[in-house]
């Protein structure tokens, strides 16, 4: 949960904060209105931030913006509840049902959304009821078989991701690997392991050299690592994610990496994860070209809106 810098004697704790809360008004008295209460008052502090204000100048409209961010929070803080709270003590009716909605969504409705959208955008023409049937271990009628292992390898890159993937070089080898393992790409050929040996375009324009691509992608993570605390945390995993995107560090498989890794940002930061959607993916093109003269306002409406509809998906 975030409440203010934690240089700036304002800082609480997350769950310092939260079994104060708890202790005040009871723990099985906990209900919507009290959830609803704490995130409305973890929002000001947020509001009333700089690295936000910074963030919000930037917003086509920032009414959006804080709807966006008010209804991610409330989901994160239901389920801080559910993990600080003692197992001796019981729910509200309300409280639990949103608890579970919470967790149905994150642990079993997000991957397969996210994963059908984010390789689809890349060419696979898997339906999305077949993906669903994979990831869910369910018998399934589809037969191309490079495109069933994309699926079985998403999975686990998603909980790799979620899991064990740490900001270093290594890392993104590992998730890409992971994500590539037994895969043919259009030409018929394996993925070449590691970074790229060749070099790519996108949207007509050139990407790292292949020679740089180390030393970018190190340049890439110094710069997450010191502003991590500084850049509000949209902005954050929106702009790590056009960065990778203009490094290109692999030869395939580019897109479905920085997603990933864009999620992982927001997760660490309490706030949900998005899915860019594949009906959206000439928009998403053009907002990502849009970046090249250094105005970042397209993209950024663009992802706010991608994100807006990701959580317009939730039933709350």
């Amino acid at each position: 949960m975030f409440l203010e810098k934690k240089d700036s004697g304002i800082f609480l704790a997350k769950k310092a904060f939260w079994k104060k809360f708890l202790v005040k008004i009871n723990w099985n008295k906990i209900t919507k209105e009290n959830v609803v209460q704490l995130t409305e008052k973890e929002c000001k502090f947020i509001y009333d931030s700089q690295d936000y204000q910074n963030f919000s100048v930037n917003m086509y409209n920032e009414d959006v913006l804080k709807k966006v961010i008010f209804k991610s929070k409330l989901f994160s803080n239901n389920s801080d509840v559910w993990d600080i709270q003692s197992s001796d003590y019981s729910y509200g009716e309300d409280i639990m049902k949103h608890i579970i909605t919470f967790w149905w969504w994150l642990d079993l409705e997000f991957p397969k959304r996210f994963i059908y959208n984010s390789n689809n955008i890349e060419g696979s023409k898997i339906p999305k009821e077949e993906v669903e049937k994979i990831i869910e271990n369910k018998k399934y009628k589809y037969k191309i078989k490079n495109e069933i292992q994309e699926v079985e390898n998403s999975i686990k890159s998603w909980n790799f991701i979620q899991k064990k993937f740490i900001f270093n070089e290594a890392n993104i080898k590992k998730l890409y690997h992971i994500l590539t393992k037994n895969l043919l790409q259009e030409n018929g050929e394996k993925y070449p392991r590691g970074f790229k040996k060749i070099a790519n375009t996108v949207n007509n324009s050139p990407t790292t050299a292949p020679e740089n691509v180390s030393k970018e992608i190190n340049n890439l993570l110094d710069w997450y690592k010191n502003n991590k605390k500084d850049i509000f945390s949209l902005q954050l995993s929106f702009d790590f994610h056009l960065r990778y995107e203009q490094i290109h560090p692999f030869e395939n498989g580019n897109g479905r990496t920085w997603r990933l890794i864009m999620n992982k940002i927001l997760l660490q930061n309490t706030f949900l994860p998005m899915i860019v959607f594949t009906e959206n993916k000439t928009a998403y093109f053009n907002a990502i070209a849009s970046c090249k003269d250094g105005n970042k306002k397209k993209y950024y409406k663009f992802m706010l809106e991608q994100y807006k509809k990701t959580i317009n998906n939730i039933e709350f």
